[in-house]
């Protein structure tokens, strides 16, 4: 017999309960695959999922998860296999985390699913300007000379964004003239290129959304507060939904998993970074500040 592949079926890999929550409210038909014990400690998954659907195997042991993933996804036609590195980190080893995630991007390449990733750094803020969601005040450098002259002219402090000789994009927060002027040294030592995005620097509590998306379709399964911020209302809650629900929209984002900065002050909620942390491992080189690693890296606030 042959078992029809379909979208709406997921199998979440070590997921945490607001994941497995989401795709549950979203009406997707889920599957789970987790470690031997609880996971995350003291948690407990919806009781919406059925226990047959809850799959346990020892993720330090890479042929068998390999195994059970793949046995799975045939058995019960699954669609996608979807998962956010920051739930395979929690617990496990970097060892274990990092092996872990080798055979689930093995397992979808060997799929063949075309992978439409985010938009650059200054392509997003067009997409969030242009559209005025989550508007930030913002202009485009083609050298770093122009790039000074408009930091200056914000005034300071701003965020400066550019990309480095691989691709990865650097998020920088300049606060004063000597640090301008460091940040201008070590971009042309670096080798940064055109264009320069130059931002008004954001204020307000500090809040890490991650979400993950099937077939366009883009579910929030957790907003972290970071630094001093306080847990937020259902309604502040929402309005953070809807705003990074509404830049995936705008960016045509398909599939995958995202990890969007947003800041909540007197205009709402605003997006500072988006980003996808599945892809971050892929990143190469330096810190023009203190960076964090992947993509989009340093810190804008």
């Amino acid at each position: 017999m042959i078992i029809r592949q379909t979208a709406e079926r997921v199998l979440l890999v070590r997921p945490g309960p607001g994941l497995v929550s989401a795709a549950i409210v979203a009406g997707l038909d889920v599957w789970v695959v987790s470690d031997p014990g609880p996971h995350p400690p003291d948690a407990r998954l919806p009781a919406e999922l059925p226990p047959q659907r809850l799959l346990r195997v020892d993720f330090d042991d890479t042929a068998a998860l390999r195994a059970l993933l793949t046995d799975t996804v045939l058995e019960h036609g699954i669609g996608q296999v979807l998962y956010l590195a920051s739930d395979l980190e929690k617990g496990l080893g970097s060892g274990a985390a990092e092996a872990a995630e080798k055979v689930l991007r093995e397992l979808s390449a060997n799929r063949g699913k075309p992978a439409r990733g985010l938009p650059d750094a200054v392509t997003i803020r067009r997409i969030l300007n242009e559209s005025r969601t989550s508007a930030v005040r913002a202009q485009e450098a083609l050298t770093v000379t122009e790039a000074c002259s408009l930091a200056e002219g914000f005034p300071l402090p701003v965020v400066i964004k550019s990309a480095d000789g691989s691709g990865c994009w650097w998020t920088v927060p300049v606060h004063d003239r000597p640090a301008l002027d460091r940040w201008a040294e070590q971009a042309v030592a670096t080798r940064h290129s055109a264009p320069y995005l130059v931002e008004e620097l954001l204020t307000g509590a500090k809040f890490r959304v991650e979400t993950l998306t099937v077939d366009g379709m883009h579910l929030v399964a957790d907003i972290a507060p970071e630094g001093t911020a306080e847990p937020l209302h259902d309604a502040q809650q929402a309005g953070i939904r809807a705003t990074v629900r509404a830049l995936l929209d705008l960016a045509g984002y398909e599939s995958g998993t995202t990890r969007t900065d947003v800041l909540v002050g007197a205009r709402g909620s605003r997006i500072a970074a988006a980003r996808e942390p599945d892809r971050e491992r892929a990143g190469n080189g330096g810190s023009l500040s203190a960076a964090t690693g992947g993509n989009e890296r340093g810190t804008d606030r």
